[in-house]
């Protein structure tokens, strides 16, 4: 019996050594990688991507509302309007299916200072913190309602406490035109400060202020002395309806207009400047209502943000040639102004530029213009024809959005991207050719009612989803064969011909 148990147990032993532990692996579950994203109009594009997706796999994708977010046959999703869409993902690997979903949440992009305060002394440096969501480019600054009552550094963002009063902070991006404030209140120091300090004002661009001398009051005029001549701050007669700007105050040369110079005086028609301007500031003669004249000097060359927003009577205007930079909003509800040539040192026109400008007829664009703004000339319903240089690059979203009386567009070749909504609702357009430089085409023509012929070219490579939506019934589309537009057009379901 002994030895039949001890015989067992070496079998037992041998059997132990020789069967090893099976392992069974299982194929990895093919999802993608994220199944929240929050993306911005206007703002980047996101390419899914996924865990455990073989080479071999195939993928579709679809949307539950592409008013709010598309996605292309590649697997980008891009943001059209504000609110939230479902991107649904399908999977086919080694024969068997799966199914993702990303949560897709479009917001407006942005701006905001993230570290506001509510109150300073007298004295007190505060440096404020901000920042951007979903805006490409940018270029932002700081400005402050009242100088006298706190200064601040555009550069170090550093807000310096002048007087007791309260003052508007506010950070901007001059390129989108938005913005964001906070209202600060200056208190009296309790302690005595050791020396009053006093504002100073904010110098031209490139220009360093300098320190300044006893200066003789003007009558009408409240001015500054930089390095190279005077600036214009204020004007203190608000009734005034005409105004000759001198050469010269205190003994130097008027050179500058600063921000909100002559804003809202609203008896003010005519204005004279002289030769030696070269700057005028934000807002400078913004909302004189009643302004029907102003000649801007040859030298000009910068005009900031809303320098002539809603001044409604304004029927006539000449820029300068050496115009470089024109700042947002410039033109924005100027109701009269029937025409306006873009001199060719402009590269880039802000957003708003000539919104809602309901007069104007004609537009001429010089050549060097690369870039038009976020609704450039939106609402601008007496437009009627507009011919595009070569320089031209990119066209912003909503640009000639609601232009009614546009019917005739011409591209040059050399125009690269027309964004979301660029002329949605020209319900006089019947007839668009794109030029053979086109890579991508927004969501760009949709309501435009009597659009019956667009010639898309074998360069474009991306195309909006709802480009042609609410055209018309008889709408056809001539696409180049095997070409990304030919795909869109099957896919779509539209009618095409091809060339």
């Amino acid at each position: 019996m002994r030895n039949k148990i001890k015989a067992f147990l070496v079998l037992f032993m041998v059997l132990a050594l020789v069967i090893q532990p099976i392992t069974i692996t299982r194929a990895a579950t093919p999802a993608t990688k994220v199944t929240k994203k929050t993306l911005y109009v206007g703002g980047d594009n996101y390419k899914i991507t996924f865990n455990n997706l073989d080479k071999a796999a195939t993928v579709k994708y679809s949307t539950s509302d592409k008013k709010i977010a598309s996605v292309t046959t590649q697997g980008v999703i891009k943001p059209v309007a504000k609110g939230t869409a479902v991107i649904t993902v399908k999977i086919t690997q080694s024969k068997k299916s799966y199914e993702s979903k990303i949560t897709v949440t479009v917001m407006n992009p942005y701006v905001k200072i993230t570290n506001p305060v509510k109150e300073l002394k007298v004295g007190d440096t505060y440096k404020f913190e901000a920042k951007t969501y979903g805006l490409k480019k940018t270029a932002t600054t700081w400005t402050v309602s009242d100088k006298s009552v706190a200064k601040i550094d555009a550069k170090t963002r550093m807000l310096t406490a002048l007087k007791a009063g309260s003052v508007k902070v506010t950070f901007k991006d001059t390129v989108s035109g938005k913005s964001n404030s906070v209202t600060v209140t200056v208190k009296s120091s309790s302690a005595k400060p050791t020396a009053t300090p006093t504002p100073t004002p904010t110098p031209k661009p490139t220009q360093a202020p300098v320190e300044v001398p006893e200066l003789p009051e003007d009558e009408l005029f409240g001015y500054d002395i930089w390095e190279d001549g005077v600036i214009i701050t204020e004007i203190y007669d608000v009734e005034v309806t005409s105004v000759d700007i001198p050469r010269k105050l205190g003994g130097y040369t008027v050179v500058a207009i600063d921000d909100g110079a002559f804003e809202a005086l609203s008896e003010l028609k005519t204005v004279k400047m002289p030769s030696t301007i070269t700057y005028i500031g934000d807002y400078a003669f913004g909302s004189c209502e009643a302004l029907t004249s102003i000649t801007i000097p040859s030298g000009v060359t910068h005009i900031g943000d809303g320098a002539f927003e809603y001044c409604t009577s304004l029927a006539k205007l000449t820029l300068p040639e050496k115009l470089t930079e024109m700042g947002s909003n410039m033109f924005e509800g100027c109701g009269k102004l029937a025409s306006i040539t873009i001199p060719a040192g402009i590269e880039e026109l802000p957003e708003y530029s000539f919104s809602e400008c309901v007069s104007l007829k004609t537009v001429t664009f010089k050549e060097g213009l690369q870039l038009i703004g976020d609704e450039a000339f939106y609402g601008c319903t007496a437009l009627t024809a507009v011919d595009f240089p070569k320089s031209l690059k990119e066209i912003y979203g909503s640009a000639f959005e609601g232009c009614t009386s546009l019917a005739k567009i011409s591209f040059s070749s050399g125009l690269e991207s027309i964004e979301d909504s660029a002329f949605s609702g020209c319900i006089k357009l019947t007839s668009v050719v794109l030029p053979s430089t086109l890579t991508y085409l927004g969501s760009a023509f949709s309501g435009c009612e009597k659009l019956s012929s667009v010639t898309i070219p074998k360069s474009v490579e991306d195309i909006g989803s709802g480009a042609f939506d609410d055209c018309s019934g008889s709408l056809k589309l001539k696409v180049k064969k095997n070409s990304y537009a030919y795909e869109y057009v099957v896919d779509e379901e539209i009618p095409y011909s091809t060339y």
